[in-house]
């Protein structure tokens, strides 16, 4: 009888400890296609993406259990800066990478960059917008969407800020705005995902732009080292490598083709 008893009562105590490892993904309740959303026509209101898939992919692979959070963002950044093990934030996604965000996060290498470019209505400008640099396209009307880190052409431009990617491309589509400053791939996913109508667009690429986008580790986490090694590990694996390639075409986060290129020093 002892026996059984000493049975139950490890099993209890080993259910318990690996209810208490899981970690919290918290994500954004504001969407980010394609990185971070909600669904809305497959599985309604299931949260997914390109970022979102790949972290249960590397969690899973690196045998760590988890669940997910959507909350707003200043709640998650109290939680992620917390050092309370138990703030119930654990892990960030799409995380730029500054001395302020090492504080209090481990970060992953790249899993991803993104890099500005001008957006324009093709039908406008349908010879493209013969800029030749930034002070040329200063003579612009340019917009773009509050919140985003303009900080790389902010010097340079005046850049009329919009609540969001939709005001900003019905703004292109009406001439209030000659050029829109954008990340292209979310541009294309919300179009994609009909969240809005786009105009034909061409673009220019501001080369110099580039920004890499990284998974965080919150260093309260417990073992917080040894998880993103193992982390490190599983993304430099052929297995893990092909799925990132598949995720890419899935949600359609590969760099788009831009008719001009025009080099924006760093």
């Amino acid at each position: 009888m002892f026996t059984m008893r000493y049975i139950v009562l490890s099993i209890g105590l080993m259910t318990n400890a690996a209810f208490a490892d899981a970690l919290h993904i918290c994500v954004d309740k504001t969407p980010s296609p394609p990185f971070v959303y909600s669904e809305k026509i497959n599985g309604a209101g299931q949260l997914r993406g390109y970022s979102l898939d790949l972290v249960k992919q590397l969690l899973t692979s690196v045998g760590r259990t988890y669940d997910i959070k959507s909350l707003a963002s200043a709640e998650i950044e109290k939680k992620i800066q917390s050092a309370d093990p138990k703030s119930g934030c654990d892990v960030v996604l799409d995380v730029a990478k500054t001395p302020a965000k090492e504080a209090f996060l481990l970060l992953t290498p790249p899993v991803y960059s993104l890099n500005y470019d001008l957006m324009y209505n093709w039908e406008r400008y349908m010879t493209g917008l013969g800029v030749k640099s930034l002070a040329d396209v200063a003579k612009l009307k340019a917009c773009g969407v509050s919140g985003y880190d303009y900080s790389a052409v902010g010097k340079d431009l005046k850049i009329k800020l919009l609540d969001n990617v939709k005001d900003a491309v019905f703004e292109l589509k009406h001439k209030t705005c000659d050029v829109f400053v954008a990340e292209g791939v979310v541009m294309r996913y919300g179009q994609r995902m009909n969240n809005y109508q786009v105009p034909p667009v061409g673009c220019v690429r501001l080369d110099g732009t580039s920004k890499n986008y990284h998974i965080g580790i919150a260093k309260h986490v417990v073992g917080a080292s040894a998880l993103l090694g193992k982390i490190q590990q599983q993304l430099i694996a052929p297995t893990t490598k092909k799925t990132i390639a598949t995720l890419a075409e899935t949600y359609d986060v590969n760099t788009i083709a831009c008719q001009q290129t025009l080099k924006v020093s760093p």
